[in-house]
């Protein structure tokens, strides 16, 4: 009965990581996030969208317009043929038809603003695609990482209970031969039993880190991973501050789209003055028509012809056309403004992200020579508690001391992982790639 709790316990570990188990690394999974998540593929089809509007424009602006039309009238007064009446008939020489080709020369740099807007459009949306794709390689990362953990703190609360259980068993076996009372045995149950406890609520943690892992990448939610994860934390030593911060303020998805807001807001500052001056615009068209008769009725002469024009814009008073631009002009110090406070926001972040950095590595560190000194101090109290020379309090303290250890090392590795992702995050070092 005993031993019973902790057998089930152990063997439903076991069953939940051999159902349907497979094996990931962390670029790997981060891949796959990235190819499950909506939100990506959603950017991705604005930045399509806005792609294809850009062509459209481009297209529009420096591409001629043809025109191509016939008609007849079958039956009715016909308006080519004096308003004669016809009877239904269609015949050849009642056919008529009508092509045309324009382009527009210049138009008062019009079409050059709205491509330049469309084109700005475009990489605005390309900068939310990338920041997009940021946020859900990080999440992924943290996810990836954050079941790593918790595999890590099942396996040590599982061992553990296999040190508490073996505990409970020396201090069983002395207590029958008269060296260890009844009071260390039932401590020593206690603290079995709080270990089994400790077992089943790792597992529990474990499982809500399995189901947002596949959550993710759309597994069922309860599927088996197993997780290629290096033990160690990497290279140790700090990246350059200042390089990383030049790195970051000309790469950052955020500073991307900051400064493409700038350049917007300015082109429609400047297409504000543009819209409200006097319009110049000069125009080459072609045309001819004709009908289907060949007798009587010679090849149709093409006309052509180069148009220039200059008017005022439509609602012109001067006044709405001043302030227009005035407004316009505020809109783009207020973005000028905004690239200011995202730049400091991005420098915070960058020395923020380097200082977590430091800390997780000297973390880890110490965790691990704390982990070592638990270890062999438990080794050392565990000989003398054989002995009788130490009681179950300073046995059950070693045991509870080689515990912490190796949680606090186990916390110490992933927070150096994640904080090696968080600081790429910061740099803006695409996470997907």
């Amino acid at each position: 009965m005993r031993t019973g709790l902790a057998a089930c316990v152990l063997l439903v570990c076991a069953s939940v990581r051999a159902e349907g188990v497979s094996t990931f690394t962390a670029a790997g999974y981060v891949r796959a996030a990235l190819e499950a998540s909506p939100e990506v593929r959603q950017a991705a089809a604005l930045f399509e969208a806005s792609r294809q509007a850009w062509r459209s424009q481009a297209a529009a602006a420096w591409l001629p317009t043809l025109g191509a039309g016939a008609g007849a009238v079958p039956y009715g007064h016909d308006p080519a043929a004096g308003y004669a009446f016809r009877h239904w008939s269609l015949s050849r020489p009642d056919l008529a038809f009508q092509e045309s080709v324009n382009l527009n020369l210049f138009n008062s740099f019009a079409d050059y603003y709205k491509t330049r807007q469309a084109a700005l459009a475009r990489e605005t949306a390309g900068s939310v695609l990338d920041a997009s794709r940021q946020n859900r390689a990080f999440s992924a990362a943290q996810s990836f990482y954050d079941l790593g953990l918790k595999d890590r703190l099942l396996d040590v609360a599982v061992e553990n209970l296999k040190i508490q259980k073996d505990g409970y068993d020396l201090t069983l076996d002395l207590y029958r031969n008269g060296m260890k009372s009844l009071a260390d045995l039932l401590k020593s149950e206690t603290d079995w039993r709080s270990s089994e406890l400790l077992v089943s609520q790792a597992e529990a943690e474990r499982r809500r880190a399995l189901l947002q892992f596949n959550l993710l990448i759309d597994r069922p939610a309860d599927a088996g991973a197993v997780l290629e994860v290096d033990l160690e934390p990497g290279t140790t030593v700090l990246p350059g501050l200042s390089v990383d911060v030049e790195y970051a303020l000309s790469r950052r998805p955020e500073l991307v789209f900051a400064r493409l807001a700038v350049a917007a807001a300015e082109t429609a500052a400047s297409d504000a003055v543009r819209a409200g001056a006097p319009q110049f615009s000069a125009d080459a068209a072609w045309s001819r028509t004709g009908n289907g008769s060949r007798v009587g009725n010679p090849e149709p002469s093409p006309n052509y012809r180069l148009a220039l024009s200059l008017s005022l814009p439509l609602g012109f008073n001067g006044a709405s056309q001043i302030f227009n631009a005035a407004s316009a002009r505020a809109r783009a110090a207020a973005a000028r403004q905004d690239l200011g406070a995202t730049i400091r926001q991005v420098r915070s972040e960058v020395h923020s992200a380097f200082i977590a950095l430091g800390q997780a590595l000297d973390a880890h560190r110490i965790a691990a020579l704390k982990q070592d000194i638990a270890r062999r101090n438990l080794e050392l109290v565990n000989e003398q508690y054989k002995q009788g020379s130490a009681d179950v309090i300073r046995l059950a303290q070693a045991q509870l001391d080689y515990l912490q250890a190796r949680t606090e090392k186990s916390q110490a590795l992933f927070g150096a992982f994640t904080s090696r992702f968080q600081y790429r995050l910061a740099i803006g070092e695409p996470l997907w790639k």
